[in-house]
């Protein structure tokens, strides 16, 4: 561009030895060229917002945009303190990460836009060292108005600068960003990026997976970019993309780099058609790629592969970009795309679709978190048929985190504490039809009590007498329930409550526990498909060991305690059917997060910021002893006495009556 307009200006001094009207002429074609030029090349956003926090002076950073200073920011910011931290000495790549604001207190940028839609919301963070607060060790939450972005986030001893980046649909005219520490730590940040980008960037519409079919509403999630990857190419930094963005090789994620072969061509091959903008991916995107290694041979039957770890309870977005390269004629390139094992394209036939080689093409994916239990695969191969060349490419990959049902990048919550269910007129139904059923189950456990025998404790654990399952001296009832096409006999125990099987009943259901009849693990171990009925795990609180020897004991009791501590803990019922299948069980969820050492990201909202974390740690470890799968590695009741005196020590005096209330109102 510089060029053209050097030569341009040549053209202009030396127009005195034209006619008036050439020069004319040539104003207006360098005028023109000027508009087409930044119409398919360039982007100058409306809101380009850059505050370097915490500095003192202007940061202009390698890709030539200037950082406004603290000083400038300051009509930004709503806080209550002056907290400015720098480290001249630091090795950092950009002078943005030589400074930090903290805050200890919560504090919130807000920002005026000129224009709506699509907007860039980039954090940058480094734990700089400083005399005012370890910056290692500080957990705080950032939102929007609308998103959280992060919850309960800290660095992880993470030593080198690092950035989160969002794009966020700004539909209000003030935009805001609010940090809040978490109970005696601190919120820091280091530079903040609030730039729009171009409408044309994600459209409305994708592909769903399994099975294949149209997403519609693109434009109603916020997204937060995990993965950008330039496909066999080089890194790819912010100052040689239009839009300030930076695409990172894709090596390190091929499962087998053996099995791929990278191949590029000069930039200015590339030719854009009408129907893709150069500011979806730059040229440099498209002109390189992986294709099948040893493509050629007539046994090729391979795919490539790229994994990613990814946080299994979102949705994401997965765009990936295509341009023929490899081929030498139109119609000679066919091959498959998966993602974790799923088609998402059948047949790509690049040539057909853009009517020319070395045209660009991109293709967005919307992955459900129901089909990413163990992280995200990302796969090409040829489609195994006699149709031209046998090979698959990849130019460029992008994978982007998707906002939940309570608008969230991060954690369970949204910004004004609910929990990401199914929906919400489902879950007032089952919300009212669970405090309905608690307060039947409730009367009966009074009458049980009251008709109780004298020497129950010698016959019966608490749990026998609390659970409605067969302990011994039981009834029989009859009711023909319509559940669609299904009847179903109700039997009960004493209290004519619960359905119970006897263990021959379930034994010739599943043909004596077939491995073939399983279909899924529930809290206790393998779940079967019977004849009779679909058996569909646990109860929440029953011990996994009662499927396995037909008796409860004093270590079943530990069990339903330890179920009984996560729902206070976590603000949730033991079941809910109506949570994503991972999530159904709250004893088994849960462990799972307290085994990443993040239980803390699903903990009651109106507990986050207030709890004593040594605390906290040892109220999770008690519920996990008491949740072992084997009661003999549980603890004894007894063991508990000063659990309650554990339990009001999570929060400050001032707080101890709120969580009073919430042990004896744990959904409240």
């Amino acid at each position: 561009m510089e060029i053209e307009k050097k030569q341009f200006s040549n053209l202009f001094l030396s127009s005195s030895l034209l006619s008036s009207s050439m020069a004319i002429l040539l104003a207006l074609l360098y005028a023109f060229l000027i508009v087409v030029s930044a119409d398919t090349t360039t982007f100058t956003p409306a809101d380009q917002i850059l505050i370097s926090c915490g500095s003192k002076s202007l940061s202009a950073i390698p890709d030539g945009r200037v950082f406004k200073t603290d000083h400038e920011a300051q009509s930004f910011l709503q806080t209550k303190e002056n907290i400015l931290v720098t480290d001249p000495s630091a090795d950092v790549p950009s002078p943005i990460y030589l400074s930090a604001r903290i805050f200890v207190q919560e504090a919130t940028y807000s920002f005026t836009m000129k224009t709506p839609g699509w907007h860039w919301v980039r954090l940058h963070f480094f734990p700089l060292k400083n005399t005012r607060f370890d910056l290692q060790t500080a957990t705080f939450s950032v939102a929007t108005d609308k998103y959280v972005l992060l919850h309960d986030f800290n660095v992880n001893n993470e030593t080198r600068p690092f950035l989160r980046e969002y794009l966020i649909n700004v539909t209000d005219p003030t935009f805001s960003l609010h940090f809040q520490p978490m109970k005696n730590s601190a919120a820091f940040i280091n530079a903040i990026e609030v730039v729009s980008a171009p409408d044309v960037l994600l459209p409305d519409e994708g592909t769903g997976l399994s099975p294949v079919s149209s997403f519609s509403g693109l434009t109603n999630y916020g997204y937060q970019v995990v993965y950008r990857l330039n496909v066999g190419g080089p890194l790819i930094t912010s100052a040689n993309d239009t839009l300030w963005r930076t695409w990172e090789n894709d090596n390190k994620y091929l499962k087998d780099t053996a099995l791929a072969k990278n191949v590029s061509i000069p930039t200015s091959s590339i030719k854009y058609g009408a129907g893709i903008s150069p500011l979806i991916a730059p040229a440099t995107v498209y002109a390189s790629a992986q294709k099948m290694a040893d493509a050629e041979t007539s046994q090729a039957n391979f795919n490539i592969t790229w994994k990613f770890e990814v946080d299994t309870t979102f949705n994401y977005l997965v765009r990936l970009h295509f341009c023929d390269i490899v081929s030498k004629s139109l119609n000679d390139l066919y091959f498959n795309v998966y993602i974790n094992g799923k088609m998402a394209i059948s047949g790509l036939d690049l040539s057909s679709i853009t009517q020319e080689l070395a045209a660009p093409y991109f293709k967005d994916i919307v992955v459900n978190s129901t089909l990413m239990s163990n992280g995200l695969n990302v796969q090409v191969g040829p489609m195994g048929e006699n149709t031209g060349t046998i090979n698959a490419i990849l130019n460029g990959l992008e994978i982007m985190k998707m906002s939940s049902s309570v608008d969230s990048l991060d954690g369970e919550f949204g910004v004004d504490g609910r929990m990401a269910l199914a929906s919400r007129s489902t879950v007032a139904a089952v919300g009212f039809a669970m405090m309905f059923g608690a307060f039947v189950g409730l009367g009966a456990m009074v009458i049980k009590w009251h008709k109780r025998p004298q020497d129950w404790q010698k016959r019966n654990s608490f749990s026998s007498w609390l659970l409605p399952i067969h302990a011994g001296d039981t009834s029989f009832m009859t009711s023909k329930t319509s559940m669609g096409s299904h009847k179903s006999n109700i039997y009960s125990s004493t209290l004519g409550l619960g359905r119970y099987f006897s263990f021959s009943e379930l034994q010739e259901a599943t043909k004596n526990f077939d491995q073939s009849a399983i279909i899924g693990v529930g809290g206790f171990g393998n779940v079967y498909l019977g004849v009779i009925d679909e058996v569909k795990g646990s109860f929440g609180y029953l011990d996994p060991e009662y499927f396995r020897r037909q008796q409860l004991t004093d270590k079943s009791d530990v069990y339903s305690f330890g179920v009984v501590l996560l729902e206070v803990l976590c603000a949730r019922p033991a079941i809910n059917p109506q949570l994503p299948r991972e999530q159904v069980n709250l004893a088994e969820w849960a462990m799972q997060w307290k085994r990443k050492g993040l239980l803390e990201k699903i903990i009651d909202p109106l507990l986050v910021g207030t709890i004593n974390p040594e605390s906290m740690k040892k109220f999770a470890e008690a519920a996990e002893k008491c949740l072992a799968e084997h009661g003999v590695d549980r603890p004894s009741m007894g063991m508990f006495s000063g659990t309650w005196s554990m339990l009001y020590s999570f929060r400050k005096p001032s707080h101890k009556g709120k969580l009073r209330r919430k042990l004896n109102h744990p959904r409240a």
